[in-house]
């Protein structure tokens, strides 16, 4: 009988070893989260400085700008990712790093090694972000920003420090697409749904994602789709009866992202201070970045709040980083042709990086033919063509027989064109030859992408040349 009792106890204790490591692992996941979220927060802090820093200049070279924060450096830490005064966190940026690293040894080693290469890389930018701060504060103290030369100089760092936000948004997407593909690989199947709303809430989290990211690259073709998703989920919310208060608060944030979203589709109005940043970038960053994160409307604290409470096996959610944006005076920009238009073109498309890797296709006519096919070798390759932010081909197979599709672009716009790979066909990459006329030559370009990048083009009006 005692044999039998100690045996039950040796299976019992067995079991709980067994699953600990795998509550240790998802612990270990959900740290990463937690480091990049606490750095989203003192990116935004940092976002304040440089958006001052940059109506500084221009009020210092000849435009009229509207102070937008009211804070400098010498209002913040040395270091606002560490903190160790914690005006900002209970757990710093930094010291989550610490934790990120140390408690990676409950992953798979391959895991481990992907997760950390993100990690070290936006660690890496904040550190980065953290310094030019103090740089370009001391730069326009000290240098005469009347000569053009200090004038180029502080925009050339501004621009680095733009950069440096799109590469953290762009890691942190990196980060959780491996996040994701590890949890669901080894950790869904033992997460527990508790509360009715919190598969309701992260499918509204997972809806608000390609949201922002329009909004990042100022592309809205989708909107009145994501929209329509929107208001489907908030319905369904509506019918939940939740009396927890971080339900409630994430479900009123919920709603109130939905609310400005609609006023950014349907009206022009926004704050003024923001005209020279345009509608796109108010919206995002002041509007519906602040109901998604968790120093305002609180939906992604409240959400892994809940979450938490569900399962020691569920994975938390990502916040959104903000865009910086750099906004020049007129004395700097000196522009070749005043009617010249920027259409800026997206550096991420679908999930995807977009890459340049060739020179532009150059058209003499505003409306004209282009023809796409398989690339040396019919393989099954399966394309679609994005034009200016809009799908002009959707799922088409390539083939040898060209597939004609007429384009009209507007010469005071920078036009450009995308190839997205719908698959690899049997000899990857994807491959698409691009025939079009110029000065009545054919020509020919091949794009190449697979299920990483998408390339891009930029597509050029000319004049037509006269004939002698």
């Amino acid at each position: 009988m005692n044999y039998f009792l100690v045996s039950i106890i040796l299976c019992l204790n067995t079991i709980t070893f067994a699953q600990l490591p795998s509550i240790a692992s998802v612990k270990a996941l959900n740290n990463y989260v937690q480091f990049t979220n606490e750095s989203i927060h003192g990116m935004m802090i940092a976002h304040r400085i440089f958006e001052n820093i940059n109506q500084e200049v221009n009020r210092s070279v000849d435009s009229p700008s509207e102070q937008i924060n009211f804070y400098g450096n010498k209002d913040l830490p040395k270091n606002i990712f560490l903190d160790s005064e914690k005006w900002f966190y209970q757990i710093s940026p930094y010291q989550w790093f610490k934790v990120t690293k140390t408690e990676s040894r409950f992953l798979k080693r391959e895991e481990a090694k992907v997760l950390n290469i993100s990690a070290d890389k936006i660690k890496k930018i904040i550190d980065r972000i953290n310094k030019l701060r103090f740089q370009l504060d001391e730069f326009i103290k000290n240098k005469d920003l009347q000569d053009s030369k200090n004038q180029t100089e502080i925009f050339r760092q501004m621009e680095i420090v733009a950069e440096l936000y799109e590469n953290f948004y762009l890691e942190k997407e990196q980060l959780r697409k491996n996040l994701n593909k590890i949890y669901q690989k080894n950790y869904y199947s033992k997460s527990t749904n508790k509360s009715l709303g919190v598969p309701v809430l992260t499918e509204i989290h997972n809806n608000i994602l390609p949201i922002l990211k329009s909004l990042r690259y100022d592309v809205s073709g989708n909107l009145p789709e994501y929209i329509q998703k929107l208001e489907s989920n908030i319905k369904k919310l509506n019918g939940i009866v939740n009396v927890n208060a971080r339900y409630k608060t994430a479900k009123a944030a919920s709603k109130k992202f939905l609310i400005e979203l609609k006023k950014y589709q349907n009206s022009n109005q926004f704050d003024p201070k923001y005209k020279l940043y345009g509608k796109a970038y108010y919206y995002h960053n002041v509007e519906l970045v602040a109901s998604f994160n968790n120093y305002s409307g609180r939906m992604i604290k409240s959400l892994n709040d809940l979450i938490k409470l569900e399962s020691d096996y569920s994975l938390f959610l990502l916040e959104e980083p903000h865009i910086l944006k750099v906004v020049y005076p007129e004395k700097v920009i000196q522009k070749p042709d005043n009617h010249i238009i920027t259409n800026d073109a997206p550096t991420i498309i679908n999930d995807r990086n977009v890459v340049v890797r060739q020179q532009n296709i150059v058209v003499d006519k505003t409306e004209f033919t282009l023809q796409f096919l398989d690339h040396k070798e019919q393989d099954g390759d399966i394309i679609s063509i994005n034009l200016n932010g809009k799908w002009i081909i959707e799922n088409q197979v390539l083939k040898n027989r060209p597939l004609q599709v007429k384009i009209k672009i507007d010469p005071q716009l920078e036009n450009y064109m995308i190839l997205h790979a719908e698959n690899l066909g049997t000899i990857p990459p994807n491959t698409c030859a691009i025939t079009y006329y110029y000065n009545g030559r054919r020509k020919q370009v091949v794009l190449n992408s697979n299920l990483n990048e998408s390339e891009m083009i930029q597509i050029k009006y000319e004049e037509p040349k006269k004939k002698k």
